[in-house]
């Protein structure tokens, strides 16, 4: 049709019709050449990115990859979130570029396109400007995700215009013949030959070029020399059929860029669906042959996908689970074609559970020709569940122990208060008050052996005191000597001076024996421990902070051991509860966690170090007491108040409330020495009677908090209804973890001393 209305046509109107068909060709040639180079931009972005520094490292690998593939492209950087240039490729030509921050660019278009394509996701392009690598240009940006949707950052595609322009109409006959430029938001940014043709030339075309989110204006004419050169009339339909026939290829080709972008799309959408999969995916034929395995399960079992392909998978199973992961495969073979299954399997971390949920695969006549499988690691979930049922069974044994504390605390108190009242008395020979004392002491390490008991129950609550750090080593040692094998060569250094703390000297001691305990399990047999303490300040331990619990001094406390040490990639996770190395019938994974609780409850801190195969060393930094020896000696004092001979009325009457008849009679034997009177009563309703009977005279109750009829917290809130005035302090051997934390009125624990007990009166004022 064309060459029809070119045959009719004058002259004038040949050449407009074959200036308008060159710019159509022309323009087809730009947009497709410009599509396929920003085509990369978008691969560049697809890749399936991890991390900020996944992008630097590899960035350069990445692009050297797609740069090559077309010409006219300056550079293909990284762009962070933040606007900065972090990456450049190529290197030497856009060192300019790197660093720079395009938030701060003059060119208001530059921040425009970095909202635009944060926002949208999609590509985004700048204005003409002028480019950090001089010339001029315009940019490209796509945003990338990293595997959980979060923005890292962007990349950067700079085209200058000169080169991509020659490299899309690199034919020197088209600029011999004709005059053209672009034009950008109303300004010319390209120019072939003098801009002056095109604007006074009557065949004068201007199209629309489409760049991304922005169109160009493109503006062409014929040469006055190629005017006078086309006056034969052959030659135009020559040229007229190459135009043609060039325009058709263009077409077909930008249609097949266009399809070839679609399909490259979806693979990289299916790409990012299975290698990004973190359940377990395999097809398998009925004899369990391996036909497809997804990339985390070649990860899993650190396996390729050729070592796999083929082989069965039932030697990787636990062979005592294979039986049942045999009958689950089984069921597939009738309605509804599913099952489910659990089963340990041979990884390269070890065995490993893993629960699996199995489909058959039916052909036209609805038999079974394989089977695909959908498994996840749940190994720390049967874990999790086995810590649970641990966790019940430590719960039932808490409160086990808490009623047999309850009990022991009840004989220990009375035996230590009579043995404690009886030295009251100075009328004992020295052989007997020797034995009472005997008595006492043993009484007092049988109270160690309930505060274990009450830690088991959760009853345990902190006591500080004022002790010597060598002391309690020495006490250490000697526990230690009865604990660590003889195979084990135990030493303990104390310190040069003497060190007094400030803390809970059980729950330390805890701390030091979770410790070496550990060392000893690490250096199996024929190892050494060593356990010594020192005075360090806190610059010299590098634990000096804005705190205001920071200490000047430190006491370090260090075990040290020549056993098999920790790996680096698990050093980090030690301290983590329920985290441990042990296997699952001699570790909890609560040792190290609960010790570093009991450290930092303490104001200080424990740290480690430790080489495979060289040994581990162990320091706990607590701050160290100004305390002199003499105040540690004080503390430690058990001697008795002096107490009167008879009862005082002037010191009013106390109600003594106690369901056991002995501690009763002792508790009161005790108020009376200290010159009280007393009434007793046997359980809780006979202690409220007693109040209301005698409520004007009562001046103070003592309760124990476990009793028949109505317990101590019961009465109490019964006489408070009463009166609020009333002082009021309970005792007890056990107190149940729901109702300690409900208490209104002071504790005091059994067993305790007559010193704590006088005290504890004198407190209530």
């Amino acid at each position: 049709m064309w060459l029809g209305i070119a045959g009719k046509s004058n002259n004038a109107e040949r050449i407009g019709l074959e200036t308008r068909i060159t710019a159509e060709q022309l323009k087809l040639r730009i947009e497709s050449c410009f599509d396929a180079r920003a085509s990369l931009v978008r691969t560049l972005a697809s890749y399936p990115w991890q991390s900020t520094d996944q992008v630097i490292s590899d960035w350069a690998e990445r692009a050297s990859a797609l740069l090559p593939l077309y010409t006219g492209i300056q550079a293909l950087n990284f762009v962070d979130r933040d606007g900065i240039i972090r990456v450049v490729y190529p290197i030497e030509p856009n060192l300019a570029a790197l660093d720079a921050n395009l938030t701060m660019n003059p060119n208001v278009s530059v921040l425009d396109a970095l909202q635009r394509a944060g926002k949208n996701g999609a590509l985004a392009r700048t204005d003409i400007l002028e480019l950090l690598q001089g010339g001029k240009g315009f940019a490209l940006y796509k945003p990338l995700s990293g595997p959980n949707g979060q923005p890292l950052g962007y990349v950067n595609g700079v085209f200058r215009i000169e080169a991509l322009i020659d490299s899309c109409l690199p034919e020197g006959r088209l600029r011999r013949n004709f005059a053209f430029d672009l034009i950008d938001d109303g300004a010319v940014f390209y120019e072939q030959v003098d801009p002056r043709l095109t604007s006074s030339s009557p065949y004068q075309t201007n199209l629309r070029i489409n760049v991304t989110d922005n169109d160009w204006q493109f503006t062409i004419a014929p040469l006055t020399s190629y005017l006078a050169a086309t006056d034969d009339f052959l030659d135009d339909i020559w040229i007229g059929l190459g135009v043609l026939l060039t325009t058709l290829l263009t077409l077909a080709l930008r249609f097949a860029l266009v399809k070839q972008r679609d399909i490259e799309a979806r693979e990289d959408e299916y790409r990012l669906l299975v290698e990004n999969q973190t359940d377990l995916v395999v097809k398998v034929t009925n004899d369990g042959e391996f036909q497809y395995v997804s990339p985390s399960y070649c990860e899993l079992f650190g396996k390729t996908e050729a070592e796999l392909l083929g082989k069965t998978f039932l030697p990787l199973v636990h062979e005592d689970d294979r039986e049942l992961t045999e009958r689950s495969l089984q069921r597939l073979s009738q309605p509804p074609y599913t099952s489910y299954h659990e089963q340990r399997a041979m990884t390269k971390n070890g065995w490993r559970w893993l629960a699996w949920s199995n489909r058959a695969v039916l052909d036209d006549r609805g038999e079974v020709v394989g089977i695909t499988a959908v498994g996840r690691d749940v190994t720390e979930t049967k874990r999790l569940e086995e810590r649970v049922a641990h966790s019940q069974k430590m719960r039932a044994m808490g409160e086990l122990a808490g009623g047999i504390t309850h009990d022991f605390n009840n004989l220990l108190q009375v035996i230590l208060g009579n043995v404690e009242f009886l030295l009251l008395s100075d009328k004992h020979d020295v052989e007997t008050r020797t034995a009472l004392e005997n008595v006492r002491d043993v009484g007092t390490r049988a109270m160690n052996l309930t505060k274990k008991l009450a830690t088991l129950s959760r009853q345990d609550v902190p006591r500080p005191e004022l002790f010597d750090v060598n002391t309690f080593l020495a006490e250490l040692e000697e526990l230690l000597g009865h604990t660590l094998p003889a195979s084990v060569d135990l030493t303990v250094t104390p310190a040069g001076s003497p060190l007094s703390l400030y803390g809970d000297r059980s729950q330390l001691e805890q701390v030091m024996l979770n410790l070496c305990f550990n060392a000893r399990d690490a250096v199996a047999s024929n190892g050494c421990i060593h356990v010594q303490a020192t005075r360090q300040t806190a610059d010299e331990v590098e634990l000096q902070s804005d705190s205001p619990s920071a200490a000047d001094d430190y006491v370090v406390i260090t075990i040290e051991d020549n056993g098999q040490g920790i790996d680096a990639k698990v050093l980090p996770r030690i301290f983590d509860p329920f985290f441990t190395t042990k296997e699952t019938t001699t570790g909890t994974g609560l040792g190290l966690a609960n010790s570093y609780s009991i450290v930092e409850a303490h104001n200080g801190r424990i740290t480690v170090d430790s080489t495979p195969g060289e040994g581990s060393c162990f320091s706990v930094y607590l701050p160290l007491s100004t305390a002199e020896q003499g105040e540690i000696d004080a503390s430690r004092e058990t001697t008795a108040p002096t107490m009167t001979r008879e009862p005082d009325s002037r010191k009013g009457l106390v109600l003594v409330a106690d369901d056991n008849p002995q501690l009763l009679e002792l508790t009161c034997k005790i108020l009376q020495k200290m010159g009280y009177e007393t009434c007793a009563a046997a359980d809780g309703r006979q202690a409220l009677d007693l109040y209301e009977a005698r409520q004007e005279e009562i001046r103070l109750l003592v309760l124990d908090l476990v009793m028949p009829q109505m317990s101590g917290q019961e009465v109490a809130a019964a006489v408070r209804q009463r009166s609020e005035d009333v002082p009021i302090l309970f005792v007890s051997g056990y107190v149940p973890e729901q109702t300690e934390s409900t208490l209104q009125e002071p504790l005091l624990r059994k067993p305790y001393s007559i010193k704590a007990f006088t005290k504890a009166l004198d407190d209530l004022g």
